[in-house]
Formats: C-alpha cells, structure tokens, sequence
C-alpha cells in the first residue's frame, strides 16, 4: 500500500519560502479584559452584544437590563484601558454601554 502525501498550497508556499508566515495578534477584547489569562468571559448581564468595527477602531455595544449587576466589571474594564461609556434608557429599565480601547479612541 502506498500512502501520498498532499500539500495544500499555504504548505507548499511556505516550504519555499522556509519560514512561517507572521505571527498573527491575539484578538483582544473587553471579554478578553474580564477573563483569566487567555480565556475569555461574557458576563451574564451582557444581554445582547454587537461589534462595530471601521478603520483603526471597534465598538462593543451591550444592551442589559441588568446595569447594577455590570457595575464592578464596568469598573474592571476601565482599568484595563477602555473607553466605558454608558446611556441609561431615561424609564430606567435598560441601558447601553459603548466600549473602545482608549489608545484606538484617540487615534481614530
């Protein structure tokens, strides 16, 4: 019996150039900022979560109905370096909460 071996073409590219491409960046997220290590955590007052991404930032937008449950990761997350801003809906039952790396916010 004869076993072939078959290259995909990233393999084969690779193997003429003889490295590796580049390491890629591990994608950091405020989920990232309240886990332990490499592992993330979405907590369970983040109800409904949206990613808004446009050159040179991404938005994480969470709807809860839960804010007082949030308010120590809120506080977690701005000591982790993000932008947390909060719009509590005026009949006080939900709020939304916008959240930019600030490095990313003043660039942009």
């Amino acid at each position: 019996m004869t076993t072939t071996k078959h290259r995909t073409p990233q393999a084969s590219a690779r193997s003429r150039r003889g490295t590796d491409p580049a390491p890629r960046m591990p994608l950091r997220t405020p989920y990232h900022s309240l886990g332990d290590a490499d592992a993330m955590r979405v907590p369970a007052w983040a109800q409904h979560r949206s990613v808004y991404r446009s050159s040179g930032r991404t938005l994480y937008l969470v709807e809860t109905d839960r804010l007082p449950e949030a308010q120590r990761d809120l506080a977690r997350l701005d000591r982790a370096g993000w932008d947390v801003r909060v719009s509590e809906d005026p009949a006080g039952s939900s709020a939304r909460i916008a959240l930019t790396r600030r490095d990313l916010a003043r660039a942009a």
